[in-house]
């Protein structure tokens, strides 16, 4: 009678550790996901422009925005930083200047310093944890946002 005690008593150990572990894992999961921004661009047919907008629940810091074209991307610009549902306008300027049509990426981080990546080309936008393919040269130089208003 003490080995099957011990057997129960044993069963009911593992199963509570399993449990725990596996609500601690839920737990940081939630955490992590009521702080992420999620960046997504969408084109405003009226006004002929992109818009960057951020439809998750935190803010995204670092914001630097790209074209994806022949391949590559390149010609970083340094947006504002965006609080939970924030938009801003991409400069027209600067994606004309380049491309009429070219792929756009995003690569921002959230308060705690977790990196993601947002991708949008042929009518379909992707959003990453880390770089998400979205690599630049450190040496380049981002362009401020700034720099292409309206004159």
């Amino acid at each position: 009678m003490e080995i099957v005690s011990a057997v129960i008593a044993g069963v009911a150990l593992v199963v509570s550790v399993i449990v725990f572990v596996d609500n601690r894992i839920r737990e940081v999961r939630a955490a992590k996901l009521a702080r992420r921004p999620a960046l997504v661009f969408s084109w405003d047919g009226p006004r002929r422009v992109w818009v960057l907008s951020n439809i998750g629940s935190g803010p995204a810091l670092d914001v630097v925005i790209v074209q994806r074209f022949e391949g590559r991307w390149g010609h970083p610009l340094r947006m504002p930083e965006m609080a939970v549902q924030d938009a801003h306008t991409v400069p027209r300027r600067w994606y004309e200047q380049w491309h009429p049509d070219p792929g756009l990426g995003a690569s921002y981080r959230s308060i705690s310093d977790e990196r993601y990546a947002t991708r949008t080309g042929g009518d379909r936008s992707e959003i990453r944890e880390g770089t998400g393919g979205i690599g630049l040269d450190p040496d380049t130089q981002i362009e401020p946002h700034w720099q292409y208003r309206d004159r």
